[in-house]
């Protein structure tokens, strides 16, 4: 679908109150028992109005994972290779607040439905853009690139899914500390150097 007026602000304040009243109606019920007419109730908005901006909930679900989708591409935009290959805890805070502010809310219609297309195009956005940097800076052949940032990206992705299931805990800051610590010593941090603190 297309969306001529996107752009305009009272269009965009309209889609942003159908997609805020969707994501709450997720924290109380099911999305099988949600209908149209309750996200018109809850958005204080009409049908018709409805029908002007989105076609059904998947249509809503397609603008959140767009929207989700560009702040994580402009991150990775503006990260450096290093930030991500090191776990540079700057960089991670960066990832758990665009994660808290942004996937918080609709963590329901995003992760904890099993949307694997979502997180698979989530690794493909971080694989690509590193993917492309690893070939010029190494004499890794691409293949075991590949394969080095399959591991580490999908192990990422999944420590992040589990995160925000278990309602962000624990802190942003732990997980951004573990996450440092197994990128620069594995887990000899966790199982050897760990216990002498």
């Amino acid at each position: 679908m297309t969306y001529k007026k996107y752009t305009d602000p009272r269009a965009r304040a309209t889609r942003d109150k159908i997609v805020n009243a969707y994501a709450e109606l997720l924290s109380e019920k099911d999305r099988e028992y949600i209908s149209i007419n309750d996200i018109c109730s809850k958005s204080h908005i009409n049908r018709t109005t409805f029908y002007r901006h989105y076609l059904n909930l998947s249509d809503i679900e397609a603008d959140i994972e767009k929207s989700v989708l560009n702040k994580f591409m402009q991150l990775m935009d503006n990260a450096d290779l290093d930030d991500f290959l090191y776990g540079r805890k700057e960089f991670l805070n960066a990832v758990n607040e665009a994660i808290v502010s942004e996937i918080g809310f609709y963590s329901k219609i995003l992760l904890v439905n099993q949307n694997v297309g979502f997180l698979e195009k989530i690794n493909s956005i971080i694989r690509e853009r590193l993917m492309a940097t690893l070939v010029t800076k190494t004499e890794i052949p691409p293949a075991q690139i590949d394969l080095i940032l399959t591991f580490a990206v999908a192990g990422r992705t999944a420590v992040y899914r589990r995160w925000i299931i278990n309602g962000f805990k624990p802190s942003a800051e732990v997980v951004s500390e573990m996450l440092e610590k197994i990128s620069s010593s594995g887990f000899d941090y966790f199982l050897i150097d760990g216990k002498d603190e």
